[in-house]
């Protein structure tokens, strides 16, 4: 049985870019468009081109907008899952991929404009979390094999990429922190407890020998004293 069509645009002849939208005989959600004159099945969801976006001048508007609810007592539920596997050697990207573009105008007038923007919220005085709770969480991991694992790898990667000519403010950093709430949190990180050679173990009278440049909302630039001798702190490097 051929596609069943929901709706179909790719009248003979149509413009580049008229869309059919159908369910395939395996059942998945399947979109045709019009490419180069050619009746083309599209790989998964899209809409417009990055030469030709879809674009409005409306303002508040969400191009895709999806509002879940869960119910369930026990279990995850997840708003939105991807799994995307790298299944060919010498393959890159990503399974996620956000990009925001101030495209040749003065954006942000009184606001912000980010790449992305996630949050979590506790709402209602019911609402708590008895667990662990994070706006964003990352995980780094490895199945259990004998390898060396590559030195670049990290949970967080946090990366510039500004062209020559472009002149960078003094208080610009890599991470940015603020208390924006009424309430305040007054602690930077939560590590490890205290161990011998563990990721926090006690130091003492190594001298100084670096520092690293910190900057607060003021403009004060302060210095976080390093050291690269170990040979006083507890447990080794």
């Amino acid at each position: 049985m051929a596609t069943q069509f929901i709706a179909d645009k790719r009248a003979p002849r149509a413009a580049n870019g008229a869309v059919g939208i159908g369910i395939s005989d395996g059942g998945a959600l399947e979109i045709r468009r019009i490419v180069a004159g050619v009746d083309t099945i599209q790989s998964g969801l899209s809409t417009g081109t990055s030469a030709a976006p879809e674009t409005t001048a409306v303002a508040n508007t969400k191009f895709t907008a999806i509002y879940t609810k869960s119910t369930a007592t026990s279990g995850d539920s997840r708003g939105i899952y991807v799994k995307h596997l790298f299944s060919g050697a010498g393959g890159s990207g990503e399974a996620l991929r956000a990009w925001g573009v101030v495209d040749n105008v003065n954006a942000a007038s009184g606001g912000t404009v980010n790449g992305a923007h996630i949050s979590l919220s506790v709402t209602g005085a019911s609402g708590a979390v008895s667990g662990q709770g994070s706006a964003i969480r990352a995980t780094l991991g490895a199945d259990a094999q004998t390898r060396t694992l590559n030195a670049n790898l990290s949970v967080l990667n946090v990366d510039s990429d500004i062209a020559t000519g472009n002149t960078v403010p003094a208080a610009a950093a890599f991470i940015r922190v603020t208390n924006t709430g009424a309430v305040p949190i007054l602690k930077l990180f939560k590590l490890p407890t205290v161990a011998s050679a563990g990721l926090l173990a006690a130091h003492t009278t190594d001298a100084m020998t670096h520092s690293i440049r910190c900057v607060d909302a003021a403009g004060t630039v302060f210095y976080i004293m390093a050291t690269t001798t170990s040979s006083n702190r507890t447990g080794g490097a």
